[in-house]
């Protein structure tokens, strides 16, 4: 059976569906955020403005505070992440979080972790964590290319470029520092990057491996300016 223990806010009457909560508690810790999303549970309509954009992140923070920590007494961020799922949104009425929350470009679809940040804000990989994701499912298949507009929007575009770019040549094709420069400074180096699902950033963020490399490994830069010297000299005396 329900607990039947009304309560008022906004001129409405909300009914706690969880007879395990004390909704009156939940309510002074959380605000009305706890209110109205047991209303949602328990077949109400989401109040008028209540996702303002003004209150928006604290109200998705309270409602799976309350959810994960409260309601099912979920505290460790491994737990929450097992359990979360589609399945899970729609039980617990999660959607319209899903819908307002901000899904980083790195996250595909039918992935929710990032809703676990508003509680776990300590587990929230960095940007580079994030981009290497990206890189990593690109090449085992799991996208198809990056996602669109990733090296064109943002200020953080050659951030990205350089990322992806250091994971190909430190972490997939091992390389040392002298390898990295060997291996790039010929345009056998377009090749491998083509191969390795990275022209894009030739594409669209640097202007050519010159580039991409001085930026990325900038130690690199006065072999590669020897050897585009010598590569335009040889290119004089061929045309002689």
């Amino acid at each position: 059976q329900k607990k039947e223990c009304a309560f008022h806010m906004e001129n409405r009457t909300y009914l706690p569906v969880d007879r395990e909560i004390r909704t009156e508690g939940n309510i002074g810790k959380y605000g009305e955020s706890v209110a109205a999303y047991e209303a949602v549970l328990a077949g109400e309509a989401w109040p008028d403005n209540f996702w303002a954009a003004t209150n928006l992140n604290r109200r998705i923070k309270e409602i799976l505070t309350y959810l994960l920590r409260d309601k099912l007494n979920i505290n460790e961020y491994e737990t929450a992440k097992g359990v979360l799922s589609a399945g899970f949104i729609e039980e617990y009425g999660l959607s319209k979080l899903v819908e307002k929350a901000d899904r980083p470009p790195e996250m595909m679809e039918g992935e929710f972790t990032y809703l676990l940040w508003y509680v776990f804000p300590e587990k929230q990989p960095s940007q580079k964590e994030l981009t290497i994701k990206v890189y990593d499912e690109v090449l085992n298949g799991q996208r198809k290319a990056f996602p669109r507009g990733y090296f064109v929007r943002g200020s953080d575009v050659e951030y990205k470029a350089q990322v992806c770019f250091q994971h190909l040549c430190e972490d997939i094709l091992k390389l040392d520092r002298e390898g990295i420069c060997r291996t790039f400074c010929n345009s056998g180096g377009i090749k491998i990057l083509q191969k390795y699902k990275l022209k894009i950033v030739l594409d669209i963020v640097y202007e050519s491996l010159f580039h991409l490399l001085s930026a990325a490994y900038p130690d690199c830069a006065t072999e590669l300016e020897s050897y585009f010297h010598d590569k335009r000299l040889r290119s004089v005396k061929g045309g002689k």
